[in-house]
C-alpha cells in the first residue's frame, strides 16, 4: 500500500506548485546606474564630514565643483545641519594632472582647520577626473614653503 502512495502524493505535489502566483513585472523606479549625477560636495554637520550631492543632470568639473564647495551649503543643506569650516569670500584654484590635483588655496593653510582641509581634499577627491584610482591632492599656499599632501580620510584604502 505505501508503494501506491508515493507516486500519488508525488503527483499532488507537482500538481499544487509552490502556490506562488504569477506576476507582471512591477515597476518600482529607475535601475541603479552608478554614481549618482550631480556635484558631489563634501560638508560638515555634528557627526563630522558628510557627502552630499546636489542633483544635476551630470557632475561638475573639477574647478566648478570646488568654487561650489567654498561657496559654502546651499539653504537646503544649511536647513540639514550642514556647514563649512572654509573662510568665506576665498578662493580655490585646482589643476590636474593623471594622478595629481593640486590646490592654490588664497587663503593660508595655517588658518585652516583639519575638517576643512579634508572638506577641500575629499571633494577634490570625488570630483570627476580620468580613470584610475582617485588622485593624490597637494594644497600650496602662500604659508606654505611646500606642497602639502593630503588623503581623503574617508577615501583611505585599508
Amino acid at each position: 500500500m505505501r508503494h501506491r502512495l508515493v507516486p500519488v502524493a508525488a503527483a499532488l505535489l507537482l500538481a499544487c506548485g509552490c502556490s506562488i502566483a504569477t506576476t507582471d513585472p512591477v515597476k518600482s523606479g529607475r535601475a541603479a546606474t552608478g554614481i549618482q549625477p550631480g556635484t558631489r560636495l563634501y560638508f560638515l554637520d555634528q557627526h563630522g564630514l558628510r557627502l552630499t550631492i546636489r542633483p544635476g543632470a551630470q557632475r561638475d568639473g573639477l574647478q566648478r565643483t570646488l568654487d561650489a564647495l567654498v561657496a559654502g551649503p546651499d539653504r537646503a543643506e544649511a536647513h540639514i545641519g550642514l556647514y563649512s569650516e572654509l573662510p568665506v569670500g576665498g578662493r580655490v584654484q585646482a589643476t590636474s594632472v593623471p594622478g595629481t590635483v593640486t590646490l592654490r588655496l588664497s587663503w593660508p593653510a595655517a588658518s585652516l582647520s583639519a575638517s576643512a582641509i579634508q572638506q577641500l581634499v575629499c571633494t577634490a577627491d570625488d570630483a570627476p577626473a580620468e580613470s584610475g584610482p582617485p588622485p593624490r591632492v597637494t594644497i600650496v599656499s602662500s604659508d606654505a614653503p611646500s606642497a602639502i599632501q593630503q588623503q581623503c580620510d574617508l577615501h583611505r584604502n585599508g
